[in-house]
């Protein structure tokens, strides 16, 4: 049985906290336990390809969340005990605040856990670390990344032995640089049917997911328009990294229609409520229509309407969504499917049908474990 430890985050990071604040019993609990409660939050990939993993029985597999300092407290304390825990994040924090560098205490219980751990394959599918942090660990384990949005910052793709993304461009560019790229599906994992709840209210027309001025330009122009001519409600985070100092408050139409931060089966909710789910694409994704939300939005049996894209052809059959052109087909499409209730219903119905039976994380986990098993048997390449 080969070992795996996928490291992640939940995000949005405020969600996160409020999440926690909410559920005081998580500072009782072991790190089992607060694994556990942070995976039925559902927040981003939770542990969808994990779970599977170790259902199929030739691995044991495991979620790390890298940016939650809850999480990291408690994978001291298993690893060090209490007091010696608190005393080592009390000497992290301090040198933090005297250097001003990044976060050691998260870094070195990290590589210590690592150490205990000591896994055949490291899965890094979110990269709030620099790319190098895993290089200690090349000649003993498979390094494997997944990058679906912008380059991260200190991130270089030699620095693993396998990419998986679902942008055919960045798969490209990956392998010029001499890494093995794989184009990876996106998914939706049917165990989040099960946790819906029936018969609640609609929120209307809605997005989830990030705005903002960094990677979400367009989008967030996009979406400030339709806000302006049609009810429109959204839920998200505000990505103001863009270096021109606009804000939410600069967005009227936005910051009216802003219903605060969510993620995980709150966001499954409301996509499963909704009468209509907006969807556009980040900035980076180059005219290709593809992102998770598609897939949440369908599995769950929401009616997406969504930017037409040239690849869709290619990869959907037609009648499981519906599409746009610009803002005026949109606003027109809005209202077409206000007013065609039984149609909406058919459309989401076939659309959560194919994602069930197509896009299901159950098949996706197989095909990637299928590929960690072939390179981890043909042995590692010299360096």
């Amino acid at each position: 049985m080969k070992r795996l430890i996928k490291f992640d985050i939940i995000h949005p990071n405020s969600y996160l906290l409020r999440k926690q604040a909410e559920a005081p019993e998580i500072h009782g609990m072991d790190l089992g336990e607060y694994r556990q409660w942070l995976l039925d939050l559902a927040s981003n990939y939770s542990d969808f390809y994990t779970y599977y993993l170790n259902r199929s029985g030739a691995w044991e597999a495991e979620e790390y969340f890298f940016n939650d300092a809850v999480f990291t407290r408690k994978v001291a304390e298993h690893l060090f005990g209490k007091v010696r825990a608190r005393l080592l994040e009390g000497i992290g924090r301090g040198v933090r605040r005297i250097t001003k560098r990044r976060n050691d205490f998260r870094d070195y219980i990290a590589r210590a856990y690592l150490a205990e751990r000591r896994p055949d394959v490291i899965f890094a599918r979110s990269q709030p670390q620099p790319s190098a942090f895993w290089q200690p660990y090349r000649h003993d384990t498979l390094l494997v990344a997944r990058l679906s949005a912008r380059l991260p910052f200190n991130w270089h793709p030699n620095d693993f032995d396998l990419v998986y993304t679902d942008q055919p461009d960045f798969k490209h560019f990956f392998e010029l640089h001499g890494t093995e790229t794989i184009i990876n599906d996106q998914g939706f994992d049917a165990r989040i049917v099960e946790r819906l709840e029936q018969g609640l209210p609609s929120p209307g027309v809605v997005f989830v997911g990030g705005l903002g001025t960094q990677n979400f330009l367009a989008r967030t122009l996009f979406f400030e328009r339709i806000a302006g001519r049609t009810k429109f409600t959204w839920w998200g985070y505000w990505w103001d990294g863009g270096g021109d100092g606009r804000t939410l408050a600069d967005f009227p139409g936005l910051e009216r229609g802003f219903r605060g931060v969510t993620s995980g089966m709150e966001m499954y909710q409301t996509y499963h409520d909704a009468t209509i789910c907006l969807n556009d694409y980040v900035d980076t994704a180059n005219g290709v229509g593809f992102n998770q939300r598609m897939f949440e939005v369908m599995g769950v049996g929401g009616f997406l309407l969504t930017r037409a894209a040239p690849n869709f052809s290619d990869v959907f059959p037609e009648g499981i969504f519906a599409t746009y052109e610009d803002e005026e087909d949109c606003l027109r499409q809005i209202d077409y499917y206000l007013a065609h209730p039984g149609e909406r219903a058919e459309i989401a119905a076939r659309g959560q049908q194919f994602i069930l039976e197509q896009y299901n994380y159950e098949r996706i986990a197989a095909e990637f474990s299928s590929d960690l098993l072939a390179r981890l048997g043909e042995g590692r390449p010299p360096r």
